[in-house]
């Protein structure tokens, strides 16, 4: 289990994380979601031991991460901008032969299969790739590493639609025959709800939901009817968001209704729909952005 102690880390007077606490298990594909600067890149690289100076303790089955080289060699953090610079005029197969050497379970005919499966050609220069496609061989170096903890910062960066979708394919397809731990750090959230198991959310530094998506999808709901029916019923749920149309309100809540609530509710013509996971978020993080959701 990988476990986080009260993780806080501020670059000059601003502060980054406060006080993260939270745990992951191995075999779940997690999603670390917040907008641009919410902290999530901070975070995964403290976990990679990329970053040592913070306050707060990471371990990994009660060994904690920092400056311990054991634990540096079973984590590898894939971005698009993990390549060296001294390889913008190498071929890919040089990238490859190079992350040969460096990562103690570097598999060659996974690599193999997933150059093919994704059409990379290997004798291809580097500096020559779209960004889509030097993204795609950071994720394919990530997948081949073979590391025992993988984590994936904005991976469907300059992607197109097909090889996002083979790509989360094939990480699902891996995840169930290694039993990695993934965390998946993204803003762009409705092409992967689907694969997560868990969600974490950060805003403003703090992590403010932490939900496995089955519990999530009971407890995020939208309701609509009439506007004093549902504020009775709903008055001591958590509301994270509403609107009114006309004569109709929508109520946004983040809790659990009971079965003899639900029952008021629909007695009282009041429809009831979950929300998705994208628009969970944009309440959550984004109050300007809210009117949108209800359109």
């Amino acid at each position: 289990m990988i476990k986080l102690e009260s993780i806080s880390k501020s670059f000059g007077n601003k502060i980054v994380l406060d006080g993260i606490t939270t745990t992951f298990e191995k075999g779940k594909i997690y999603g670390l979601l917040g907008r641009n600067g919410a902290g999530k890149t901070t975070l995964l690289r403290i976990l990679s031991n990329l970053i040592l100076n913070y306050n707060g303790t990471a371990s990994l089955n009660g060994i904690e991460i920092r400056e311990n080289q054991e634990m540096v060699e079973k984590i590898i953090l894939v971005h698009n901008k993990m390549i060296p610079s001294t390889f913008e005029s190498e071929s890919i197969n040089s990238i490859y032969k190079w992350a040969a050497m460096i990562l103690p379970n570097w598999d060659e005919d996974y690599k193999n299969k997933l150059v093919q499966e994704f059409g990379i050609n290997l004798k291809t220069k580097y500096s020559k790739l779209s960004e889509g496609n030097k993204n795609l061989v950071s994720l394919i170096l990530g997948l081949a590493s073979n590391a025992e903890i993988v984590f994936f910062d904005e991976p469907s960066t300059g992607l197109d639609a097909n090889n996002r979708y083979k790509f989360y394919e094939i990480l699902m397809e891996d995840m169930e025959e290694k039993e990695r731990y993934c965390i998946i750090s993204t803003h762009i959230i409705d092409e992967v709800e689907k694969i997560f198991e868990r969600v974490l959310i950060l805003d403003n530094s703090h992590l403010i939901l932490e939900e496995e998506i089955s519990d999530l999808q009971e407890k995020a709901l939208v309701i609509a009817g009439d506007g004093n029916i549902l504020a009775d019923i709903l008055k001591d749920k958590n509301i994270i968001g509403e609107q009114s149309i006309g004569g109709m309100k929508i109520f946004s809540i983040y809790d659990d209704l009971t079965d003899d609530e639900k029952m008021t509710l629909k007695l009282n013509n009041a429809e009831i729909k979950s929300i998705h996971l994208q628009d969970l978020f944009v309440l959550l993080t984004d109050k300007e952005a809210q009117n949108e959701i209800y359109k």
